[in-house]
């Protein structure tokens, strides 16, 4: 799939971009060159940074780099889409009005080309800058169904999407713990995609983690990209920095007042592993109690609104990264996408994540966050 769309970029771009320009032919091979290395810079990197295509091991200057080289490109095609219709409205106009195009169009077309380029290039910039950056606090308030008394006010901090790799290293890890532990949470729960890589080469960026402090404990549910990066060895790894993973099973926890239940990831069956099973997680959980659900993926949302889930923590959309193209993340995610959601008498959070995935670490209109929410009864 990644491949399809890299092949999709660099020949809309060359065809679009390039091969207009009036630049002798062995510019233009030059450029087309430069264009095929950071369109397809994904299998590039894996080509020479080891085995783990989401996580090349490499310098952290070159994937940046290549990041922000590859997010010049992807800005690109899609304003160059929107020239496209833009352009295509005013041909529509001009045979309407049995009008011809000024000789001058394609100067007009190449000079629009550029300052597409340019826009690019700067959105990218602050794009990476804002991907990069440590996540900022956003505070919920959830009215939950069946939430005791006792439990009215409890504070869950809302972790996602940390993707520890060669980008996001110990030091930008500990930076988000102690901006969590300033929060002072009951709870804290990570939803997936804690690393990009394996416990040898990742394991100390996630340390860390070992610091965060909540009256009730940390807990966590597998991503996808676990999945990816060794899933049984993180699994034995991250119980030993205090995170207690939910793999299909529940705590009682907030004094007894919640139940918290935690998920696998929808990809785990592509691997022969156990996949995500919301009754099993809930088996045995206490009624008269406020269930709040663990998933990765939000997509889980209406079979957990099915098994009388009151509230549903996820993470795995960035946000859709994004604004404009949030809404065709949205459209994989079953709709899902940022925020607070009402599915059935359940609520969704869908966190923006606190870190950001290495392959595309570009954040624009749509900042990283850690969340604290609020429990309130409803």
């Amino acid at each position: 799939m990644i491949l399809i769309f890299e092949a999709l970029l660099a020949g809309y771009i060359f065809w679009r971009a390039i091969l207009p320009l009036r630049l002798h032919w062995g510019w233009k091979a030059a450029l087309s060159a430069l264009l095929a290395v950071a369109a397809f810079k994904f299998h590039l990197l894996h080509l020479f940074g080891g085995p783990m295509f989401f996580s090349p091991v490499l310098p952290e200057w070159l994937l940046l780099a290549a990041a922000w080289l590859f997010s010049v490109l992807f800005l690109f095609f899609f304003l160059l889409l929107a020239a496209d219709i833009v352009g295509g409205l005013y041909r529509l106009v001009l045979f309407c009005l049995r009008k011809k195009k000024s000789e001058r169009f394609r100067t007009i077309v190449n000079r629009v080309n550029l300052g597409l380029l340019v826009l690019s290039s700067v959105l990218a910039t602050v794009g990476v800058i804002g991907g990069t950056s440590v996540p900022g606090v956003r505070e919920e308030t959830i009215a939950v169904g069946h939430l005791p008394e006792e439990a009215d006010g409890m504070t869950i901090a809302l972790l996602a999407d940390l993707h520890a790799d060669g980008i996001t290293r110990a030091d930008r890890i500990r930076r988000i713990v102690q901006r969590t532990n300033s929060l002072n949470p009951d709870l804290v729960v990570i939803a997936g995609d804690f690393v990009d890589g394996t416990v040898p080469v990742h394991g100390e960026d996630l340390r860390p983690l070992a610091d965060l402090k909540a009256r009730y404990g940390v807990f966590g549910v597998p991503g996808n990209h676990e999945y990816y990066s060794g899933y049984e060895e993180w699994m034995e790894f991250l119980p030993t920095l205090g995170v207690r993973m939910l793999p299909n099973e529940h705590v009682l926890t907030g004094g007894g007042n919640v139940v918290l239940a935690g998920v696998t990831d929808p990809v785990a069956g592509m691997t022969g592993r156990e996949e995500p099973d919301i009754g099993k997680a809930l088996e045995g959980a206490p009624p008269g109690k406020a269930r709040i659900l663990a998933s990765h993926q939000p997509r889980l949302a209406h079979e957990a609104a099915r098994q009388g889930v009151d509230l549903q923590l996820s993470g795995h959309t960035h946000g859709g990264m994004i604004t404009g193209i949030d809404r065709l993340v949205a459209r994989f995610n079953d709709g899902f996408v940022s925020g607070p959601y009402r599915v059935g008498s359940m609520k969704l959070y869908v966190s923006n994540g606190a870190g950001i995935w290495n392959g595309f670490p570009v954040r624009i209109g749509v900042p990283a966050e850690i969340v604290l929410i609020r429990l309130k009864r409803e």
